[in-house]
């Protein structure tokens, strides 16, 4: 039963290949290869069989034509230029029969620029507004092997791939969301393009690197200490209030109601009260509230009596000590 079952599988084979089936007699060293754009390129073709009627490669270029009475051809190219080549190499067996192998070729080109852009902006950029980031890659191929890859400074952010089966060189403009913050002004952000061809390609993969985009981030002022103050203050004294803000442009301040455009504010020693800050720029105002108290200044005579009172006192204690003491130590002593 095996054996029938056997020889109906060898039928059904004949049947639709119309011959047996069995190993390739050829062989390629190397079997595949990965060429720059204008290089050169050479692969041998290997018979195993003894007896054949000739083999050769056929190709766009470099092609051998059939050669007698040899085990080996090569194929050479010295300047390959041909997105699409396909060389095939052949043999003619003595049974009629003509295997074929196909050479797997990569072709590929590195690009003439890799540049990076904001899409339908210029200038500074403004905090919690989203922008598209663009880089435009000019003339590579193949892009099935392109990996695109996006950096805030050393950060990596995004990779991008590309499944497209053509061969020939094109342009691609990958792009990428941003929305920056106040942390992301003086960042530098740029994209990579890299051919990753495999284990037959340059090792390290080729790489093509964007001069980096300098960011300017404009966001609205806020201040290191935010909630209100309130201070005393003694007549005839000078205190400084402090309304210093963070900002990009560099905030503007107006005081009260008079147009004083600087952080820092004295406000005259006779007039306490409240005095209200404003920081101000391109995008955004914030207020402050400074509450000023006025304190009585003590004079000098008061300061003296207070230490002479002090004075006093710590005398008097020592010489009831001294009494207290003569007293424990010589119950028979009259003072």
């Amino acid at each position: 039963m095996v054996k029938g079952l056997f020889e109906f599988l060898t039928l059904c084979v004949l049947v639709f290949t119309g011959r047996p089936t069995h190993a390739s007699p050829l062989e390629l060293n190397p079997p595949r290869v990965v060429v720059r754009y204008g290089d050169s390129v050479s692969v041998n073709c290997r018979t195993s069989a003894t007896d054949h009627g000739g083999m050769g490669w056929e190709a766009t270029f470099g092609g051998t034509g059939l050669e007698q009475d040899v085990n080996i051809v090569t194929w050479t190219v010295d300047n390959l230029t041909d997105w699409t080549i396909e060389p095939k190499c052949y043999i003619n067996l003595i049974d009629g029969e003509q295997p074929v192998k196909v050479l797997p070729v990569i072709l590929y080109k590195t690009p003439d620029s890799v540049s990076i852009s904001v899409l339908r902006h210029s200038g500074p950029m403004v905090e919690g507004t989203e922008y598209q980031l663009q880089c435009d890659i000019q003339n590579i191929a193949p892009l099935r092997n392109l990996v695109v890859k996006w950096y805030k400074g050393n950060e990596p952010l995004d990779n991008v791939t590309y499944s497209n089966v053509s061969k020939t060189p094109v342009d691609v403009s990958p792009t990428l969301m941003i929305i920056p913050s106040r942390d992301d002004d003086g960042a530098q952000y740029r994209c990579r393009a890299e051919l990753d061809l495999g284990p037959e390609g340059p090792q390290p993969p080729l790489v093509m690197t964007s001069e980096p985009l300098d960011f300017t981030v404009f966001y609205p002022p806020t201040f290191s200490r935010p909630e209100a103050e309130t201070l005393d203050i003694r007549v005839g004294e000078e205190m400084t209030l402090n309304c210093t803000a963070a900002g990009r442009p560099t905030p503007l301040y107006i005081w009260q109601s008079s147009h004083v455009q600087d952080a820092l504010f004295t406000p005259p020693s006779k007039l306490p009260g409240t005095y209200t800050c404003t920081a101000s720029n391109l995008i955004g105002k914030i207020s402050k509230t400074f509450t000023v108290n006025p304190k009585p200044k003590g004079s000098s005579r008061t300061f003296y009596a207070i230490i002479g009172s002090v004075l006093a006192l710590a005398l008097a204690l020592i010489v009831i000590a001294y009494f207290v003491y003569k007293q424990r130590a010589d119950p028979n002593s009259t003072i």
